[in-house]
């Protein structure tokens, strides 16, 4: 989930803390992270079609921590296919329907230790799982939203409006939407680690130091993302050096084709630059004018088309 080794890149400017630090905020906490960490709780469940409440008092319990430290939670959840990730998802279904066949064949050996570990891969949360949880969160009086597509351009457009203050999330992708305050890896006892927007360019010891949100984003896409096919071989750490040295996406791979043993896909460069408008424009809900809008004006964009359009959801 999110940009594979990008949070162990950015350590040094990560900061311990606990919830409780945050009394009074509104953070935006995104439903489907919490919901994936529920079924854990009851995979062998789902995977039988059996009934089942465990995730939904999961979230429950979550939700109420926060409140418990004065913390005021917006959850926001996914919402229709985004046809930028139509490939994506294609293989992580694939994926998902191998590990329910390997942890059955386990099971029958009597495995089951094994078995469960894969089973935990094979759950699909589902928009009729995040149902009975907003079904509870109503009860409760939570306030949340179900974003046009991905939860996570909702949650950047709503801290970029000032309706929350920051971000719960396991999703590193936040940080490359722009986030300025995010949250990871929060527990059960309201510990959380906070990485914040203006230390990545601003703090000398930061790897980004000097970088603009452009840099950031192009090196995060390079090292691979959802919205494109990886360069085999081209990690996080391979993608920031590159970008430290040559600058640009065109330069580094004019240097991965010629000076590298990489190989580049065809039409590379072009997908790499429709790549970037998820996290530029991708539709997201603005609840004040209770219109759909582009995370970011489409002025911003000099070349936007029909296809284009499109591309970031209809």
């Amino acid at each position: 989930m999110g940009i594979q080794g990008l949070l162990p890149l950015l350590k040094s400017i990560q900061v311990n803390t606990h919830l409780s630090e945050f009394k009074g905020q509104t953070l935006a906490v995104d439903g489907y992270v919490l919901l994936h960490r529920g079924v854990y709780a009851c995979t062998p469940q789902l995977i039988r079609g059996e009934p089942t409440t465990k995730y939904i008092e999961y979230v429950l319990h979550r939700v109420r921590m926060m409140r418990h430290y004065g913390v005021k939670p917006y959850l926001v959840f996914d919402g229709g296919p985004l046809p930028a990730k139509k490939g994506t998802e294609s293989e992580r279904s694939k994926k998902r329907a191998e590990n329910l066949a390997r942890a059955n064949k386990l099971a029958e050996q009597g495995q089951h230790a094994q078995a469960r570990e894969i089973l935990t891969r094979c759950v699909d949360v589902t928009p009729e799982m995040a149902a009975q949880v907003i079904k509870a969160l109503k009860v409760e009086a939570i306030p949340y939203i179900v974003a046009p597509y991905e939860a996570d351009a909702q949650l950047a457009y709503l801290e970029r409006c000032g309706i929350v203050d920051g971000i719960i999330t396991e999703d590193s992708d936040l940080l490359v939407f722009g986030c300025r305050n995010v949250l990871f890896k929060l527990d059960p006892d309201g510990n959380c680690v906070n990485i914040k927007k203006e230390k990545l360019g601003c703090v000398k010891e930061a790897p980004m130091y000097g970088w603009t949100d452009k840099e950031f984003r192009e090196m995060a896409i390079l090292s691979g993302c959802d919205y494109l096919p990886s360069i085999t071989g081209l990690g996080i750490k391979t993608a920031h050096k590159l970008m430290r040295k040559y600058k640009t996406v065109e330069k580094v791979l004019q240097y991965i084709r010629l000076e590298s043993n990489m190989k580049v896909p065809a039409g590379y460069l072009d997908a790499f630059r429709v790549a970037q408008l998820p996290f530029l424009y991708q539709r997201v809900f603005d609840p004040r004018s209770g219109a759909v809008v582009h995370l970011n004006p489409l002025e911003d964009c000099i070349e936007w088309d029909e296809t284009r359009d499109a591309y970031v959801g209809t």
